[in-house]
């Protein structure tokens, strides 16, 4: 019986802050006010430019992986290749 309590009161939270957030001050909402501050902060664009730079690391992995996965291969078909020769 708590665990409902607990997510009817969650959710009358969440109900009452959307309806907040769409006070206009203004000319803009509360919410656009809030959205545009998220996106200009300077720990968004710290976690933007880290993201970044994750996926830069991936990329190049995901490359030497690859290009080391060719060459192992080539290597055993180019050795299957001369004993087969012989």
């Amino acid at each position: 019986m708590e665990e409902l309590k607990f997510v009817l009161k969650t959710f009358a939270f969440t109900c009452l802050l959307i309806v907040l957030m769409q006070v206009k001050v203004g000319g803009a909402s509360i919410e656009s006010h809030s959205f545009r501050w998220l996106q200009h902060s300077t720990v968004s664009q710290w976690i933007q430019s880290a993201a970044a730079g994750g996926a830069m690391a991936i990329k190049n992995l995901s490359g030497h992986v690859k290009d080391g996965v060719v060459s192992t291969v080539d290597g055993f078909q180019e050795g299957a290749h001369e004993k087969a020769v012989r």
